[in-house]
């Protein structure tokens, strides 16, 4: 009884030792083979082969469209306004008459002035035939030439202050607005109407002081009208100006139209585009190739089958692209998707080399 049983432990002693056995050939196998899968695994990239390109950078900015004059017109006479010869939106060349006022006590006026320096002419006449003959002191002579070129002044005077009852357009335009109405009582100094000229106009903005070097009389811009998408103009800056706004740390500048179908409205929006950086042959990137890392910016390039990290140094930015300063060479290859997770040295399995 006794040897069964000591045979029966020695039998599963064995069977126990032969799973034992089975079970660790099989953990052995299972990291071996997860060893090897980390040892092969590659990360898809993408690349293309850096190559220079043509690089331009623009400076952009906002201005807005002035007309190349605007006048305010005002009364210069006392009167009331008896006819209103223009409407608002009409185009008027100089010295059209716009307006006329009641010039009745100014035409009475001037009519007595006039009375006066006949009266003066006819008394000069009579006393320098007498002064002639020796007749007449010089002293009285004199006092009565004085006092005709006095008349002579005031008609004169009667004449102007008459001839501002009729109100011309000081310049050719096109009338913007009108304050007053037929009837109503015209003083000195108030305003009447605003004649602008749009047949020429100049585009304004504000230069930041930083990009002033960008910016001379004379420096191509491009142009853009958010009003007319599909209208574009190249012209000359025509004006720098020579301070500096002290709130907005800009310097204005202007760029003249020419407008001849009134296209462009007064106080319209516009881009403007200035070349800043031009590099005929750049090395320029995605900018989303770019890693910022503790260490400065880096780009990792296909070298065979294995990703390298390369440290860059960057120069001027333009739209999704940047300028490469140093760092990169034409015929590099760089990755430019599948490397934000890459490690230097890390396999890679390239899937696809065309931007």
């Amino acid at each position: 009884m006794i040897t069964r049983v000591w045979q029966w432990f020695g039998s599963a002693a064995c069977l126990a030792g032969v799973l034992m056995a089975a079970g660790c050939s099989e953990s052995g196998s299972a990291a071996n083979e997860t060893a090897a899968v980390k040892e092969t695994r590659a990360v898809n990239v993408v690349t293309r082969v850096v190559q220079p390109r043509e690089f331009i950078n623009h400076l952009r900015l906002v201005g807005e469209i002035k007309p190349a004059r605007r006048v305010v017109v005002s009364i210069e006479a006392t009167g009331l306004i008896t006819e209103i010869e223009i409407e608002k939106g009409e185009s008027v060349a100089r010295n059209t008459i716009l307006a006329r006022l009641d010039d009745e006590l100014l035409r009475a006026a001037a009519d007595e002035a006039e009375a006066a320096v006949k009266a003066s002419d006819l008394a000069l006449r009579n006393q320098k035939r007498l002064f002639e003959q020796k007749a007449l002191a010089e002293s009285v002579y004199l006092d009565t030439r004085y006092r005709n070129d006095m008349d002579r002044a005031r008609y004169q005077q009667a004449l102007t202050y008459l001839g501002k009852t009729v109100i011309r357009s000081p310049i050719s335009g096109v009338v913007d607005s009108r304050m007053m109405e037929v009837g109503e009582l015209a003083t000195p100094g108030r305003e009447f109407v605003e004649v602008v000229d749009i047949d020429r106009v100049k585009v304004v903005a504000g230069v930041p002081e930083r990009h002033l070097k960008h910016v001379s009389v004379g420096t191509r811009a491009a142009l853009a009208f958010p009003a007319y998408p599909d209208v574009s103009v190249e012209a000359d800056v025509t004006y720098v100006g020579t301070t500096l706004d002290p709130d907005s740390r800009t310097v204005p500048v202007e760029i003249t139209l020419d407008n001849p179908d009134h296209l462009l409205k007064p106080e319209m929006a516009v881009t403007i585009r200035v070349v800043k950086d031009y590099i005929p042959e750049a090395i320029v990137i995605p900018q989303d190739a770019v890693i910022d890392t503790d260490q400065g910016r880096i780009v990792f390039v296909a070298d065979g089958s294995v990703a390298r990290s390369v440290p860059i140094s960057l120069g001027s930015i333009s739209g999704d692209q940047v300028l490469v300063s140093d760092g990169l060479t034409a015929g590099d290859t760089l990755i430019v998707v599948g490397h934000r997770n890459l490690v230097n040295g890390e396999s890679i399995q390239v899937r696809d080399d065309r931007m």
